[in-house]
């Protein structure tokens, strides 16, 4: 099976499959150096594209931040699992032109550099901070975080209420999805076929046998996304933190289940239209046995845990991406915009 990286992105970035379980564990990992280096790993490393932000110094480690536009609040995004700052760059450019917007690449990702330390939500959360206050780039924020990101957002936001302006979840993962999809085989099915898949990637990496041109990238994003994207991805560090951040994601859920509410705080619950289906090859729902009855719990128990985020917050309110999958920033970016600078208009 050879899925795209998008597809793999949002299989296991715990929206279009739920992650929990898929590693068999419940302890996290960590971006190991293996000590393995190869002639192609080296020219992989040297190859690497210029960084549209800045990289910073964050507890001896450099991570990358990228931030356009001047104004407050400050719109900060927060990506998925295993991805960068690279899926939010249409939104970014159109929001900048009236306020000041941030987006970074968490530890391990993009052209930040690894870290020794867990994936967990509270470590991710921990090192967002540092590199926040490093970087000079204070409060208040409006927070906006896509699937997994949606956690993390949710975990700043309960450590930093005073400086959070407003939230805005993105088809959102849920502290709860793990229990609720649990009456699912085709999830545990889907999980354990994704999972080695990405391994299967992360070894070719490590082994200096990967290309650039080896590595299926969406066509949802402008060219020079794409070519900088391919280029990151041949780093086995990042499919080690992808892998990292896959087994960190029961610990994540737990931590995020412990998150308190957001008040009276803007909420905005961006929710997919379309379902799991959308997602899903023929082929694949063969492979593993897919019926249409599984497909329609599926959504119902997904679209049951988008409406459940309004509860967060007694200022909420949903937005259906109808002509989305889970990846709305690259399916319809005028939307996710247009719902960032309605929430940014209710500030005024």
């Amino acid at each position: 099976m050879r899925l795209s990286r998008r597809h793999l992105a949002a299989c296991v970035a715990a929206s279009a499959l739920a992650v929990a379980g898929c590693s068999g564990s419940e302890q996290p990992t960590t971006p190991a150096n293996t000590g393995k280096t190869t002639n192609a790993t080296v020219a992989a490393e040297r190859a690497l594209p210029e960084p549209p932000g800045k990289l910073v110094d964050v507890n001896g480690h450099r991570m990358h931040l990228y931030c356009t536009g001047q104004g407050e609040p400050t719109v900060l995004f927060e990506a998925g699992l295993g991805d960068s700052s690279l899926v939010f760059g249409w939104v970014q450019e159109k929001l900048s032109a009236t306020t000041r917007v941030c987006s970074y690449d968490r530890a391990g990702l993009g052209w930040s550099e690894p870290t020794p330390g867990p994936r967990t939500g509270e470590q991710m959360v921990t090192e967002l901070e540092a590199l926040l206050k490093a970087a000079d780039e204070p409060g208040p924020y409006v927070l906006a975080g896509h699937s997994l990101g949606g956690l993390l957002v949710l975990l700043f936001a309960e450590q930093n209420a005073d400086d959070v302006a407003g939230v805005v979840l993105i088809d959102s993962s849920h502290p709860a999805q793990d229990e609720k999809f649990a009456s699912l085989p085709m999830v545990k099915a889907m999980e354990e076929a994704i999972m080695a898949e990405v391994e299967a990637i992360a070894a070719r990496a490590e082994a200096g046998d990967l290309e650039p041109w080896d590595v299926p990238i969406s066509t949802d994003l402008p060219m020079e996304a794409k070519e900088q994207l391919a280029a990151l991805s041949v780093q086995p560090h990042m499919w080690q933190t992808w892998i990292a951040e896959i087994n960190a994601f029961p610990q994540t859920l737990k931590q995020a289940r412990d998150a308190g509410s957001l008040g009276d705080t803007p909420l905005i619950v961006l929710a997919a239209g379309r379902g799991v289906e959308a997602q899903l090859s023929f082929q694949d729902r063969q492979r593993f046995g897919v019926t249409p009855d599984d497909i329609k719990r599926y959504d119902t128990i997904w679209r049951r845990l988008q409406r459940d985020h309004l509860t967060r917050s007694t200022n909420s309110r949903l937005i259906v991406a109808e002509d989305s999958t889970h990846y709305i920033p690259q399916d319809e970016p005028e939307l996710v915009t247009h719902a960032i600078q309605s929430l940014l208009e209710t500030l005024k």
